[in-house]
């Protein structure tokens, strides 16, 4: 299995990943146990450090807003988001989405919604979803790709991919990822920068960009 780098793990036990990583990253610990592992022992010298801190009474507002969040009901899911395919403490991390805009993704049937986008690193998180057999057009990543696989697979000419997986393409990557047959393919996807389709699905980019 294709797992996250050690430096983003602990970026995101620390709490220092932005959002689209830390949705993807819940997504990918769903389904795989040594990263869990990994993640509550970067965690552990915290919680020590903080267990051994002497006890102090919090302020009477800070109680107040506790006592509040606990016994406020709790907040539905937007039917939009539980429709997807996203494990619940990946759509915990979502902010409410008023509408789902899905694009034509380039394949035939596919199809591709943006879900969030981090104010701070400018980086956005896209959901994407493929028919079995269809290929994505060949593409070049301009800048750093981060993919997490829901369901299905895929292949393209660095490997083969299943669910669960968490692939990191670099800057200047060109494939043609392919969905493998019998299953559909649902994939989010952390991009800093557009991708730049190749040869037909270029000029079409280019004219309805």
């Amino acid at each position: 299995m294709a797992h996250p780098a050690d430096d983003l793990l602990l970026s995101f036990a620390t709490g220092r990943a932005d959002l689209p990583h830390r949705v993807m990253i819940e997504a990918h610990l769903a389904g795989c146990a040594p990263c869990r592992a990994a993640v509550a022992e970067v965690s552990a010298p915290g919680g020590a450090l903080l267990s051994g801190l002497a006890a102090e009474a919090p302020s009477a507002a800070l109680w107040n807003r506790v006592l509040s969040g606990i016994e406020a009901p709790r907040r539905p899911r937007p039917s939009l988001l539980a429709s997807l395919p996203l494990p619940e403490a990946a759509l915990a991390e979502l902010p409410e989405i008023p509408q789902l805009r899905w694009r034509w993704g380039f394949a035939p049937g596919g199809r591709y919604a943006g879900l969030v986008r981090d104010p701070f690193t400018n980086s956005f998180l896209l959901i994407g979803h493929v028919p079995p057999r269809r290929a994505f057009p060949r593409h070049q990543h301009l800048g750093p790709e981060d993919v997490v696989l829901l369901r299905g697979g895929y292949e393209d000419e660095m490997g083969h991919y299943e669910a669960g997986q968490y692939v990191v393409y670099a800057p200047g990557t060109v494939h043609r990822p392919i969905v493998e047959p019998g299953e559909e393919c649902w994939i989010l996807t952390r991009l800093e920068k557009p991708n730049r389709l190749l040869g037909w699905a270029g000029w079409l980019q280019r004219l309805t960009s």
